[in-house]
């Protein structure tokens, strides 16, 4: 039977990095938890889950406390790895607090009993895996060039009106359809800047903005730096 370890990082503050065979649950409990693989980064706080998929070496430190659950990669399916790597942050609603609490109490209980957690973990695997059944998320995902995604037809692809879509997306995803949106186009434009000499102008018609300049803004808003100033960051790295 697959067995679930546990421990609390406190104040991990110094940056580490490496490769198991496991995947993590990462669950803040104060502060933030950082974490970087497969050229995407993440500042974890209280009230959202991450998820490190298995065999991938990925740098990580912690301002705070953080539960970290080694999860045998048997247990996560292969057919959902894909989507659990693509879409690993998952916001905590009020029906998820409960299930969070009961693991939390789990893993502090000296008398705990493994077999629960692993239980637990599946409930929690449920909630992550379940997004992937959104058909508006997976055409955001494979259409993310395209500049005709409106909410409305987002909206329509699940048979709700655009008010009730915009709140139910939010509840499933944990922000806005234009705020998803936009972190999956940077997310893409990333790649392209650190694996290619396009220019800016290129990078950003290529993920579904129509000039540099509303390209630069998006990007700026979400990585707190210019595309350019990206892709020499990536460039320095790679300088012996």
């Amino acid at each position: 039977m697959s067995v679930i370890t546990s421990y609390t990082y406190t104040y991990t503050l110094e940056l580490q990095s490496h490769a198991h065979e496991h995947a993590h649950i990462i669950i803040p409990l104060e502060g933030s938890y950082y974490i970087r693989f497969l050229g995407r980064e993440f500042y974890l706080t209280p009230g959202e889950i991450g998820f490190v998929p298995p065999a991938v070496e990925h740098e990580f430190s912690c301002r705070g406390r953080a539960i970290t659950l080694n999860i045998p990669r048997e247990m996560v399916k292969p057919v959902d790895l894909p989507f659990l790597t693509e879409n690993c942050v998952l916001p905590v609603d009020e029906k998820l607090e409960p299930l969070v609490r009961l693991i939390r109490q789990e893993i502090e209980d000296p008398l705990g009993k493994k077999e629960s957690l692993r239980y637990l973990f599946y409930f929690l695997y449920d909630k992550f895996a379940s997004r992937r059944f959104l058909v508006s998320l997976r055409y955001i995902q494979d259409n993310y060039s395209s500049t005709d995604i409106t909410v409305a037809y987002l909206a329509a692809l699940e048979n709700y009106n655009v008010s009730y879509y915009t709140d139910w997306f939010k509840k499933n995803v944990g922000c806005m359809p234009s705020e998803y949106l936009q972190k999956v186009r940077i997310e893409k434009a990333k790649e392209i800047l650190a694996t290619t000499r396009y220019r800016v102008l290129d990078v950003a018609l290529q993920v579904g903005y129509t000039n540099a300049s509303s390209f630069s803004r998006a990007f700026k808003a979400l990585e707190h730096m210019t595309p350019q100033e990206y892709r020499n960051t990536i460039y320095k790295k790679e300088v012996p």
